[in-house]
């Protein structure tokens, strides 16, 4: 591989590690096209917290998502909201690869990749594709990595995709791409594509990397309990609210609130009996066509349909408090 397209995934790998530790502020400076070359970048994973397979190994370990509390997405499996998808390899001259999982909820997509390369995998991080474009039989934009300002905005996903390394023994390598949203569409098949599949080691800065180049394309039925899903809707009398949908995996509120919210803010939601629940996950909605301003934010907490409750009250940190009742 030559020394430009090396330096190219090593950049895009060190962004993605500085947006997994930001504050959300630095996810969100995206005023302009440069936001979106760096979300674009995106396509390149990075939670590092590989895992050795071995028998046994949990379900829930495959939905650990690097960069949010996945409380909720951990609630959803326990009570066996996930999707077991039964399908062949496809293989390409270098690589096998296939879908295991699918996670879906109105608020979180959750895919499960699993590769066998040619090449073993036990030295590298993980795996980075190109082009990641993921779709529906209605042709819904569920996501597509794109640096192009017109395609990024259609996207249903809210920000970048989020790559964690789960499982890699050998040859065989599993990651989980996570995507969020107020409103993913109930689908009942998804289209998957990307460009190549890179094995990468970032090698504290000479990075290690084995590309595969061919054109990637699998399908897959989406099963009855995901695309028949029911969500909750709730009520709240204060104006900045435009609408709260309890899900299988968190209750997800979309706000008018230009104040930026990061994913650490010290803001919690209590069921009607008192319960404590965290947030999981923010994501920002921008003004157009500029692309400058935030004009709503999306708060996921780790609140799900299993916890139903009648209603359910936010508390800020400021000790503000918004209440929620079930419509």
């Amino acid at each position: 591989m030559n020394n430009n397209l090396n330096n190219r995934i090593l950049e895009k790998v060190r962004t993605k590690i500085a947006i997994s530790n930001f504050e959300e502020k630095e996810r969100f400076s995206m005023p302009n096209n440069k936001i979106l070359r760096t979300a674009a970048s995106l396509f390149l994973v990075l939670g590092i917290t590989c895992g050795v397979a071995y028998a046994g190994y949990q379900l829930t370990n495959y939905f650990r998502i690097k960069g949010i509390d996945d409380t909720g997405i951990q609630t959803a499996l326990e009570n066996n909201y996930v999707q077991n998808i039964e399908m062949d390899y496809i293989e390409k001259e270098q690589v096998k690869f296939k879908v295991d999982y699918l996670m879906m909820d109105d608020c979180n997509f959750d895919l499960v990749f699993n590769f066998v390369t040619k090449d073993g995998v036990d030295n590298y991080e993980g795996i980075a594709v190109r082009n990641l474009k993921i779709t529906d039989e209605n042709n819904n934009q569920i996501y597509i990595s794109s640096e192009d300002q017109d395609i990024w905005t259609k996207n249903i996903a809210l920000s970048s995709e989020l790559w964690t390394t789960i499982e890699k023994q050998d040859h065989t390598l599993r990651q989980v791409v996570h995507l969020s949203s107020n409103n993913f569409p109930k689908s009942n098949k998804i289209y998957v594509s990307f460009d190549n599949v890179t094995l990468y080691n970032v090698n504290k800065g000479n990075p290690i990397t084995i590309t595969y180049e061919d054109d990637y394309k699998l399908e897959f039925d989406v099963s009855e309990q995901l695309s028949n899903r029911k969500s909750i809707e709730y009520i709240s009398s204060n104006s900045s609210i435009e609408s709260a949908i309890l899900t299988n995996s968190g209750f997800v509120i979309t706000v008018k609130d230009s104040n930026y919210i990061p994913n650490n803010a010290n803001i919690i939601v209590k069921d009607a009996e008192g319960n404590n629940y965290t947030l999981s996950n923010t994501e920002r909605i921008l003004k157009k066509p500029e692309l400058t301003e935030i004009e709503k934010q999306v708060l996921i907490f780790n609140i799900t349909k299993y916890n139903e409750s009648d209603s359910i009250t936010l508390i800020k940190n400021d000790g503000n408090i918004i209440e929620f009742i079930k419509k």
